[in-house]
């Protein structure tokens, strides 16, 4: 009886973990804990599964990012990131609108190579020291943000948590981000800025600041690097530790080499040359977020063992009837839409095995269906506080700051904004079909 209605319970179990996830009653790595717990418990996925090597938790996303993690948490206590912000504003001098752009791209950047969550911290808090300065509304600022790094980070395969899950999943590299997808995010990017511009052109372009104040305060923000830089010789090992780790995922494809070993080799690498602090980097790595993942993967892995994925995948391509173009549509609105109410991670380990169901079925090229999916997890996600996790840690610093954005102040920009994008990713997509058939 009980595999009669084994797909009913997995859904059951993954929808109550979603519910507590966002309801935040629990801690939400407390609350995939439990679905994980419950998903082995009562048998939706055998113990003998889960615990294989290429069983449903991804090792090898988890493994790059804890190597990520290592790497850029010792270069943020080196004072990596406060010297980038002497010269973002050392760059856009008096002007409201270059620290706008400025702000935007830099967010953007770093989040294509780094953790979106650390960039958001460091940039948000950042804005709200300039902008008391400047006595205008940081909200503008720190939105725009958010969006500008969950499209840098959908550019590159370490640059958001969803890239990682879609490109260890199915085995594409470095190189087939970049070029598959660092293009579109471009092209999102400017259009997301130019939505920006004309949202909130008034206080980019009219707002009159106090000059010899804000000189003032810029004198203070340009002091000699070395008074950034805690640890100059630790970061400049670290960033050529980062750099070639980089350059290895790049070659990683042709190398035959894990990208997760990749990762841990670039820890290791910075914890001998370069952490000398060694307890205090361990300390400060996100090991809530490796568990969540680990326990999601577990929980979605149920959801594919009991067939529940195969079916969602056939009702994609039923809707679509077998037509490639409205099947990557309805793919990445069905991300997007979704990240909308849930964090991106747990979607995106649910679709990873639906398109690849999809793909089987209706002979579809899954790399275009990969892409939707990273797209529109990524890009979809910035519309709520709630789509990612790098979200709601830049609300959280500008809240701890003493800007508390609501809701609804977030969501009537960051809604409009995001279907714009996803608009224009759309049109992308399609044009690449009929170009390129796939």
């Amino acid at each position: 009886m009980f595999e009669n209605y084994g797909n009913i319970l997995a859904v059951l179990i993954f929808v109550i973990t979603i519910i507590l996830i966002v309801s935040e009653r629990l801690h939400r790595t407390v609350a995939a804990m439990i679905g994980a717990i419950l998903v082995v418990v009562l048998g939706v996925l055998p113990p003998d599964e889960f615990l294989k090597l290429d069983g449903p938790i991804h090792w090898e996303a988890l493994g790059l990012i804890f190597g990520m993690f290592i790497m850029v948490t010792v270069l943020m206590d080196s004072g990596f990131f406060k010297w980038i912000g002497q010269h973002i504003l050392m760059l856009a001098g008096f002007k409201i609108l270059r620290i706008f752009l400025l702000f935007s791209v830099v967010s953007a950047l770093l989040a294509a190579f780094m953790d979106c969550v650390t960039v958001l911290m460091f940039m948000v808090a950042l804005t709200l020291e300039i902008t008391r300065i400047l006595r205008i509304s940081p909200i503008p600022f720190i939105i725009a943000e958010i969006t500008s790094a969950n499209i840098g980070g959908s550019a590159t395969m370490v640059g958001d948590p969803p890239n990682i899950i879609v490109g260890t999943a199915l085995d594409y590299n470095f190189v087939d981000f970049v070029v598959n997808l660092a293009p579109i995010a471009l092209v999102v990017f400017i259009v997301n800025l130019a939505f920006f511009y004309v949202f909130y052109k008034k206080l980019l372009t009219d707002t009159k600041i106090n000059t010899k104040e804000f000189i003032r305060a810029y004198k203070y923000f340009k002091p000699p690097p070395e008074a950034a830089i805690k640890r100059a010789a630790t970061m400049f090992t670290v960033l050529v530790v980062f750099i070639f780790t980089l350059c290895l995922l790049v070659l990683s494809h042709y190398l035959h080499i894990s990208v997760a070993l990749i990762g841990i080799g670039g820890a290791v690498l910075t914890m001998a040359f370069g952490g000398k602090d060694l307890p205090n980097t361990i300390d400060h790595i996100d090991w809530k977020t490796l568990i969540l993942f680990a326990c999601l993967f577990i929980i979605v892995g149920g959801l594919e063992y009991q067939g529940v994925t195969k079916t969602i995948a056939n009702a994609v391509g039923g809707a679509s009837g077998g037509n490639l173009i409205l099947m990557v549509t309805l793919v990445l609105w069905l991300g997007a839409f979704l990240s909308w109410f849930v964090d991106n991670v747990p979607i995106t380990a649910m679709m990873v095995p639906m398109i690849k169901s999809l793909a089987e079925t209706s002979n579809a090229p899954l790399g275009i269906l990969a892409w939707s999916t990273c797209l529109g997890c990524g890009i979809g996600a910035s519309a709520t506080p709630i789509g990612g996790s790098d979200n709601l840690v830049a609300l959280s610093v500008g809240e701890k700051g003493g800007t508390h954005i609501k809701w609804k102040d977030y969501m009537k920009v960051a809604i409009p904004a995001t279907l714009l994008c996803l608009l224009v990713i759309n049109g992308l997509l399609v044009l690449r079909i009929l170009i390129l058939g796939h």
